[in-house]
């Protein structure tokens, strides 16, 4: 992967398997990116998106976090046109997807590589 895809770029990472977000951070800095993150809860996801130092440039997350689902998460960043792609080891309700159908949803297990060529793509939209 090309070095400069993600550079400079800030990606928030939303995943509570410390060995998947350590993969993910991996990946996202290996393209250039900077990792915000990761975290493990939609709480210190909210915490770092009110962080006005914190800019956020797009977000690789979980559905299931420790403190719940992140349907309201993915809404919020959606509608704040901040880029963004799902990894989920669960099936997304028809109607959620239906509501985003341009975010990408990969099934987990992912390659994280694969997660950041997809945010990369979704960002250069």
């Amino acid at each position: 992967m090309s070095s400069t895809r993600l550079e400079g770029r800030h990606v928030l990472v939303v995943e509570d398997e410390i060995f998947i977000a350590y993969d993910i951070a991996y990946s996202i800095e290996e393209a250039g990116g900077v990792v915000e993150g990761p975290v493990a809860s939609l709480s210190r996801a909210r915490v770092l998106l009110a962080d006005s130092d914190c800019a956020i440039d797009g977000a690789i997350l979980d559905m299931n976090l420790l403190d719940g689902r992140a349907e309201s998460l993915v809404l919020e960043l959606h509608e704040r046109d901040i880029p963004l792609v799902v990894n989920t080891a669960e099936p997304l309700p028809l109607s959620f997807q239906s509501q985003l159908p341009d975010v990408p949803v990969f099934s987990k297990p992912t390659m994280p590589e694969m997660l950041t060529a997809a945010l990369h793509e979704q960002m250069t939209r």
